[in-house]
């Protein structure tokens, strides 16, 4: 038992490892962390969206922004777009689920603001798959909205439309997830920085 625990540790600490040391990867969080702090230094908002365990991830990332991450300072504006279960309902009741999240975008979103899309695959219309993804990009991207994609080597189809990309390199759903919960806790931090100094 021992030893597979620590096999299972290893194969986290080599993902992460590996994604520190990965000079690209590094600069795209650099990227996705100055045009969020251009967002909020500019009056504007996140909206954040995902599916599944992204969709968790989504909310939690507001949650470090609009509360704290680990120092007391003043919030900062972010809205996770999976919470509000009457909008979900409502519109993928009457309009399908792929637009839960472009219409909320459209209804909320500014010139100025920033979305965050997570997704640990792809969106594929010949399957379907993540429509709701790939619509959200399309409507922010139509709309002049800037926008982040925190995705993984599944990832094709959605590159296109997102300003900038950080691609975990693997496939394991678990293992993405983990690393984009480390993302956003690294760019929740450098953000709150920002604002104790």
């Amino acid at each position: 038992m021992v030893s597979r625990l620590r096999s299972l540790v290893v194969k986290r600490q080599e993902l992460l490892g590996g994604c520190i040391v990965d000079a690209d990867f590094v600069k795209r969080i650099e990227e996705a962390y100055e045009m969020i702090s251009a967002c909020f230094r500019s009056g504007h908002k996140l909206l954040i969206f995902g599916n599944g365990g992204s969709a968790a991830e989504a909310q939690h990332f507001a949650g470090e922004l609009v509360c704290q991450f680990s120092h007391n300072r003043r919030a900062l504006p972010a809205i996770a777009l999976t919470a509000d279960t009457s909008i979900l309902t409502a519109q993928s009741n009457d309009y399908g689920f792929q637009t839960i999240f472009s219409r909320q975008i459209q209804a909320l979103g500014n010139k100025g603001d920033v979305v965050v899309g997570m997704t640990t695959s792809d969106a594929s219309e010949d399957e379907a798959h993540s429509l709701n993804i790939l619509r959200a990009f399309e409507t922010a991207q139509r709309m002049g909205l800037d926008s982040i994609g925190l995705f993984s080597n599944k990832t094709q189809n959605l590159l296109r439309y997102v300003d900038v990309t950080i691609c975990v390199p693997h496939t394991n759903t678990a293992l993405i997830q983990e690393a984009h919960l480390m993302i956003v806790h690294i760019l929740s931090e450098m953000i709150e920085e920002e604002y104790i100094k």
